[in-house]
């Protein structure tokens, strides 16, 4: 999971509420307004789910059972083409 953190914190700020609210994901602050979350085209609660090859494969909407489908889907099929052995 990545973070972009739209509210304008400095990235030692964004380090203390990540710390105190027990955040252990990669978190980026997009200070310059808009520099990454207008790229991705992301608004607050934006999910992606991208695959191993950095494809983005999915946008959930910020459901838990969505994004959990989302990932079973990609794990199925990663489990299914470890199970083909190489090429």
């Amino acid at each position: 999971m990545i973070g972009v953190n739209q509210n304008g914190y400095a990235p030692e700020k964004l380090k203390e509420v990540m710390d105190k609210e027990n955040l252990t994901w990669r978190t980026f602050a997009d200070r310059d307004p808009g520099a990454i979350s207008d790229k991705w085209n992301a608004g607050p609660a934006t999910y992606y789910i991208i695959d191993a090859k950095g494809l983005i494969r999915y946008r959930p909407g910020p459901v838990a059972k969505d994004i959990d489908a989302a990932l079973e889907k990609l794990i199925q099929e990663a489990e299914r083409d470890a199970n083909k052995g190489p090429k």
